[in-house]
């Protein structure tokens, strides 16, 4: 602390009085500023006393509060554990309760199967008892009545030795010795007969290697080794069956059934027979059965047909069968009379039409027979994955005819025409005239002129985007579309105005296949993109298997 100053002031002293006063006024204002200073010191360590004895205890009670936290905390804990314990003894008690319960109910069931088992075998052996009791009566009692029947039938046959052997000589045998006449005799004599009547009704000569009758299951008349007609149209029938009455047999022939087996039929022939089916002659009602059918020697890709056919009032007014096998698959045929003959014909598929190579598969072809012909009203058959449809007209008259009308829809490209076309769906429409001395030769003579689309394929044998770049010619172009027209004719095909879009080059141009399958033809590429223009010259040859490609 600083030292008093003392300072002695006479105010009597001249001009001293009011240099006093202010001394005395400085002197009085600075012992109050150490005054108040001393107050404040005064007052920060009281707060600060104050202030530490308020933390102390803060702190005394924090540490209480967390002692008495912890104790509280123990005492939970002990208490759950010491119920825990509780919980868990009175759970093991309830679950050797439940163990001890299920044992004895296992127990008790165990017992209790045992039991049903015994008592079921107890009444399965009573009722078998029961049966083989009743059984044993039974054989007695039908062993008892077999000893009288046969007694009774010992008396019967004694009193008919007496009749028979008179009967058997005098009626029996000779309807047997009949019979056996009838069933051996070879009636060649009625062979002419038949010969006869054919060739009137079907305006053909009609030849019969050889004619019996049979009397089982029913009168029947059997013709072997039929021949009717000549050349081309020559109808081979290795049997016919014409069932009749027994008055037929030696009067006018009746006919109520006829079975043709394994006839061999020229196309022509079969359809001029529907066409002649009205005659009255025929039957006048009932069924004709033709097993093994087969269109001519030249139609082996066809399954054997068997077909049943109803007549009425003399007229043929439907037919249907089936025939199958491993090679040619299945064909469904139906035919009804309504005014004109309506055909409905299903194949699983059909290899003969298009080749070998390109088989149809699910055809179904629906038409109408008129005079020389067949109007197909639909034709549908699936085709590389793809669908062939179309309609026209085929007539046989004067030679075979064909002219229809037919579009095609997503065929596999790659299929078609592999070493051209690496992937694409093909779709399109064409026009096809054919004419031809037999069925199978109007498609390899047929003319098809039509127009082509393919979506989103693969280009084979060559890169059209490096030939612009003068990269070489490499593999494959991929392309949005490829489409143009062509004609097929003569086994030459030409394609013509093609147009193929990828996406930064279009490309345009022309290609021709001989009938010795050489290629030859002409594109121009040019590049889409908005940049300098640049375009390439390519010359197409090689083979119809394997292209070529030069600038």
């Amino acid at each position: 602390m600083a030292r008093p100053i003392d300072i002695e002031l006479n105010d009597s002293t001249p001009g001293i009085g009011a240099t006093a006063e202010r001394l005395r006024a400085d002197v009085a204002r600075r012992r109050d500023q150490r005054d108040e200073g001393t107050a404040e010191l005064v007052k920060q360590i009281d707060e600060a006393a104050r202030q530490k004895a308020e933390d102390k205890a803060a702190r005394g009670l924090a540490e209480r509060l967390r002692l008495a936290a912890a104790e509280q905390a123990r005492r939970l804990v002990e208490e759950a554990a010491r119920h825990a314990a509780e919980t868990q003894a009175r759970l093991a008690a309830a679950e050797e309760a439940r163990r001890q319960a299920a044992e004895q109910a296992k127990r008790e069931e165990e017992e209790a199967r045992q039991r049903a088992a015994e008592e079921r075998k107890r009444k399965a052996a009573e009722k078998k008892a029961r049966e083989e009791a009743r059984e044993k009566a039974r054989l007695e009692a039908e062993e008892r009545d077999r000893q009288a029947i046969q007694e009774r039938l010992r008396k019967r046959r004694e009193q008919q030795r007496r009749v028979i052997w008179p009967l058997v000589l005098g009626v029996v045998l000779p309807l047997v010795l009949g019979f056996l006449f009838l069933q051996f005799y070879g009636f060649d004599g009625r062979r002419a007969e038949f010969e006869n009547t054919a060739s009137r009704l079907f305006g053909v000569p009609v030849k019969v290697g050889s004619a019996r009758l049979t009397l089982l299951p029913g009168p029947q008349w059997q013709m072997h080794d039929v021949v009717a007609g000549s050349g081309a149209d020559t109808v081979r029938i290795a049997q016919v069956g014409i069932g009749t009455s027994l008055p037929g047999i030696f009067g006018t022939p009746t006919l109520e059934t006829i079975h043709l087996d394994r006839p061999q039929l020229p196309p022509a022939v079969a359809l001029k027979l529907l066409e002649q089916t009205s005659d009255p002659v025929l039957l006048k009602s009932g069924e004709l059965r033709v097993t093994g059918l087969v269109f001519g020697a030249g139609m082996k890709d066809l399954p054997p047909l068997n077909l049943r056919a109803s007549f009425r009032d003399g007229r043929l007014n439907a037919i249907s069968g089936q025939g199958e096998s491993p090679e040619a698959g299945k064909i469904t045929l139906d035919l009804a009379w309504e005014n004109q003959w309506q055909l409905v014909l299903n194949a699983s598929q059909l290899r003969w039409m298009l080749g070998a190579e390109v088989p149809l598969t699910e055809v179904t072809v629906k038409g109408t027979l008129i005079p020389g012909g067949l109007q197909i009203a639909e034709f549908s058959a699936g085709l590389f994955a793809g669908d062939l449809r179309g309609s026209g007209r085929l007539g046989w008259e004067t030679g075979w005819r064909l002219n229809a009308k037919l579009a095609a829809k997503l065929i596999d490209a790659s299929k078609v025409a592999k070493a051209w076309i690496r992937e694409g769906g093909v779709g399109g429409s064409a026009t096809l005239v054919a004419e031809a001395p037999g069925p199978k030769e109007l498609l390899p003579r047929a003319s098809l002129s039509g127009s082509l689309v393919i979506e989103r394929g693969v280009l084979g044998g060559v890169d059209l985007d490096k030939v612009l770049q003068e990269r070489g010619i490499g593999e494959e172009t991929r392309f949005e579309s490829l489409n143009g027209d062509f004609i097929m004719e003569s086994r030459r095909i030409d394609f013509s105005s093609l147009t193929l879009m990828a996406r930064d080059l279009k490309a345009n141009g022309s290609l021709g296949i001989d009938a010795n399958r050489a290629a030859a033809g002409r594109v121009v590429v040019e590049a889409r993109s908005s940049g300098a223009r640049r375009t390439a010259s390519l010359r197409i040859s090689g083979s119809a298997t394997t292209p070529s490609y030069q600038r």
